[in-house]
């Protein structure tokens, strides 16, 4: 009987997805403190549900919630959707996935990687997803794209949505150049006000018949991922978030032979991921809107009112006169005369008489005395009280004193103004920011090849294809590879094992793709100087070469890097004086016979080695033979 017919089910054949429930930053200070991201309310509903939902509409079966914080009270409220039979328990399975010593988005993929739970390709949301997109076309169109190239990683899913758009942050504006393929060639976030020139590699369009440029999409901050992307986070421990694997896997494609794709969604899908409080404020409303839909704020929580106030279950206000674009949570109580605009006040806060909160964000379990004034992007962490006629404007507020607190930030008993960046919570700077976004457009930037211009606007992280490291650092980085082989061709390790500790010594030296191949060749050809002598030395530098056999592979793959091989043999021969004789010969006849090197790239690299030279003497008889035998070749085929 067949593994379907007795109900058994490959784990490959489950349709899976990671979430990522920590932000791992302090873009929601000091709420964050005591209350987990995936637990904040959206609409007075807790993010997750909506996370939820959307994944089991789209199709997944198995979903890995993986947390690092408040992990009591995240699988206490998983635990209560299971009782309550929420929506997504009937179709979807969720497993909580603790690692207290996560530091990182990579940090998380790799932790996984060691767990073994996932197994074939599968769904990665960034944290604070918000969705309503069908996955499993998408799911099945990454499959396709991976059974033609076997090198994709990852797919990358973008909104399309013009500058300006409301939940388009103006902080990760992101910028990609795709082939006809929708392979990604070139990605970029882009910070609004720090950069007006973008600069793109010559390489882009020099190797591409057809290159796209995007800059009207949203990073809904999903990915379809391959089985070899927690490999490729466990590699590379420099990979801390998403976007440091996207740059990682585009500078380094040659070495590491991996591949990222996009998908463009246009229409009615929707994609996003709450990684700010400006984000939090336009997904809210969105879903309120029904702009999400099927996904949609809980009509038994929330009651709308006039002016665009939504308010939660047993919230009780003394008057709707002076509250416009605003959401109340659960147990909330206001007095009179008091005003709110476009804020939100989490659960259980009272709110007294008189009292004027603007463009702010109110956190659960808080008491506003009377006639006091919160304005300008201020933020409130869980149980701040502020006492009467107390002015607060631009600043984040938490109950406890941090450890730095002078006394100018003792606001009272249960305030203090904490000292963070203005930049990474200032509501307002975001709005103003949303404002200027909607004047860009694409033309603002110009796009230069590296060639044309003298000046630099990336870090130099992202340019590191343009510059050679300091010799150096070629050096040291030359100096590892040799012992990595060294010891691995005395233990005999896999091979597989060594590329992947030369590609994390070239991260950390940060060499180029040229150095790369030059080095690792010239690593392996020197070590052919330590072999025995003898009759058998030959026999024994063909062992040595057969075992190299997935090395030079790697590391040689097209006619660049063929050159790099060969100068690298150039550079062995004329450096060691103990070599063999007739040593260069047998290297180059064993590469050519392995195909390692084509007839071309010998020819073209000896016509530049020199004529005088002992290496052209000892070479010209076999490059004679090579160019006998083609033309042999060709009176045949005359």
């Amino acid at each position: 009987m067949s593994k379907a017919k007795r109900g058994i089910v490959k784990k490959e054949s489950v349709v899976q997805a990671v979430i990522v429930g920590d932000t791992f930053e302090d873009e929601f200070v000091p709420i964050s403190d005591d209350v987990p991201l995936c637990l904040f309310p959206i609409v007075n509903k807790p993010l997750i549900d909506y996370t939820l939902e959307f994944l089991s509409l789209g199709g997944v079966e198995e979903t890995f919630l993986f947390c690092c914080n408040h992990l009591a009270e995240i699988r206490a409220h998983i635990n209560q959707c299971i009782e309550n039979s929420m929506g997504w328990t009937l179709t979807m399975k969720v497993q909580i996935i603790a690692s207290e010593g996560c530091r990182s988005f990579g940090d998380c993929l790799r932790d996984l990687d060691a767990k073994g739970l996932l197994r074939g390709d599968f769904i990665l949301l960034e944290p604070g997803v918000i969705s309503n997109l069908n996955l499993l076309p998408l799911f099945k169109k990454h499959r396709s794209v991976c059974s033609t190239d076997k090198g994709a990683a990852m797919t990358l899913l973008f909104q399309e949505v013009g500058p300006g758009y409301s939940s388009r942050s103006p902080f990760a504006e992101t910028l990609i150049a795709v082939n006809h393929n929708n392979r990604v060639l070139y990605h970029k976030k882009i910070c609004k006000g720090k950069e007006k020139k973008i600069e793109f590699p010559l390489e882009v369009f020099l190797d591409n018949h057809t290159v796209s440029l995007h800059y009207n999409l949203k990073d809904t901050q999903i990915a379809i991922c391959s089985p070899s992307v927690l490999p490729l986070f466990s590699d590379n421990f420099d990979f801390q978030s998403k976007d440091d694997f996207i740059r990682g896997l585009l500078l380094n494609e040659e070495i590491m032979g991996s591949t990222i794709y996009s998908h463009i969604i246009k229409g009615d899908g929707y994609g996003g991921g709450i990684c700010n409080w400006r984000m939090y404020q336009s997904i809210s409303w969105e879903l309120h809107n029904r702009w999400i839909y099927p996904l949609t704020s809980s009509l038994r929580r929330n009651r709308p009112l006039a002016n665009d106030v939504i308010i939660g279950e047993n919230t009780n206000i003394a008057t709707l006169e002076g509250l416009c674009r605003t959401v109340l949570g659960s147990n909330v109580v206001t007095g009179a005369s008091v005003k709110i605009e476009d804020s939100f006040v989490f659960e259980n806060t009272k709110i007294e008489d008189g009292v004027v909160i603007t463009h702010s964000i109110v956190g659960p379990d808080c008491l506003i005395k009377q006639n006091s004034r919160i304005t300008a992007g201020s933020i409130l962490g869980k149980g701040v009280v502020i006492e009467e006629n107390t002015f607060i404007e631009n600043s984040l507020v938490q109950a406890n004193k941090p450890e730095d607190c002078e006394e100018k930030d003792h606001i009272g008993a249960r305030a203090y103004r904490l000292r963070v960046s203005e930049c990474e919570s200032d509501l307002h700077l975001d709005k103003m920011l949303s404002k200027e976004m909607s004047k860009l457009h694409i033309g603002d930037y110009v796009c230069e090849s590296e060639s044309e211009s003298d000046e630099f606007t990336e870090s130099e992280d992202e340019l590191s294809y343009t510059h050679s490291p300091p010799p150096d650092d070629t050096k040291l980085f030359f100096n590892e590879v040799v012992d990595s082989l060294t010891r691995g061709y005395e233990d005999k390790l896999v091979c597989d094992n060594l590329i992947l500790e030369i590609n994390s010594s070239r991260y950390a030296y940060n060499v180029t793709v040229k150095e790369v191949n030059f080095n690792v060749i010239k690593a392996i050809l020197s070590m052919s100087e330590k072999l025995p002598g003898g009759e058998k030395y030959f026999t024994q530098l063909s062992q040595m070469l057969s075992y190299f056999a997935p090395v030079l592979r790697n590391y040689i793959k097209n006619e660049s890097a063929m050159i790099d091989c060969l100068q690298a043999v150039e550079d062995v021969f004329n450096s060691h004086e103990n070599l063999q004789e007739k040593w260069v010969i047998f290297v180059l006849k064993y590469f050519y016979e392995k195909d390692y090197v084509t007839e071309d790239a010998i020819l073209d690299w000896f016509s530049t080695v020199k004529v005088a030279s002992n290496l052209h003497t000892q070479v010209k008889p076999f490059t004679d033979w090579l160019q006998q035998a083609e033309e042999a070749s060709s009176s045949e085929d005359e």
